[in-house]
This record gives structure tokens, C-alpha cells and sequence, in this order.
């Protein structure tokens, strides 16, 4: 919650909380993405299969979200699998494209 009183005090400052606050924190990560315009998630270390348990609202903060696996590391052997479990969700396409591609694009541009 102290990244609240950042996201206050630095309205400007663009903030990603990791993991979606995974383990202990994914109510409070969901609030404060809601809340400020400049809090945003990334759901890197979030097994697909457990990202709508987590966050089953997730589709309205679609736009402030940014893919991630945690590769390499213990349970995420590799990319592709994650990337597919994650295209299974009953997402709407939209929301898979803003969380997978869009919205680092927006966020990150590359300048040639």
C-alpha cells in the first residue's frame, strides 16, 4: 500500500507493481491499478491457470496490464507453453492483445 502514497505524491511517475502482488497482495495490486491512472501490473510469475482465480475482473483493467512469465525459472519451462495456457483463458481477444502486445507498446515505444 505504500505505492499508494507514491502514485499520489508523483502523479506523473509511471508504476508497475510485479507480479500482480502475488502471493500475498492481488486484491490490494487489483485497488490500486483501479485507483491511479499511472499504477500498472505486469503478471509475470502468475501461472495462466491461476490468473483468472487471482483476477477474475482482470478484463477491466485490461489496459493496464503487461505480459510476463518468469522464464526461465521453476514451473515456467518455457515460453510458448505459458503464452498458449494463457490464450486459452476465456479472455475476450481484445484484452489478450492489450495484455500480450499493446499495452507495453504504448508504454515502452520504439523509436527508430
Amino acid at each position: 500500500m505504500l505505492t499508494d502514497d507514491v502514485s499520489i505524491d508523483y502523479p506523473d511517475l509511471v508504476v508497475i507493481l510485479a507480479h500482480g502482488g502475488r502471493p500475498l497482495w492481488m486484491n490490494e495490486a487489483f485497488f490500486l491499478v483501479r485507483r491511479h491512472k499511472n499504477m500498472h501490473m505486469d503478471i509475470s510469475g502468475i501461472p495462466p491457470h491461476k490468473l483468472m482465480e487471482y483476477f477474475p475482473r482482470i478484463e477491466d483493467i485490461a489496459d493496464k496490464v503487461l505480459w510476463g512469465t518468469d522464464w526461465p525459472g521453476p514451473g515456467v519451462p518455457e515460453i510458448r507453453g505459458n503464452i498458449e495456457k494463457f490464450m486459452a483463458l476465456p479472455l475476450s481477444e481484445a484484452t489478450k492483445r492489450k495484455i500480450l502486445y499493446d499495452n507495453a507498446a504504448r508504454m515502452f515505444p520504439v523509436k527508430l
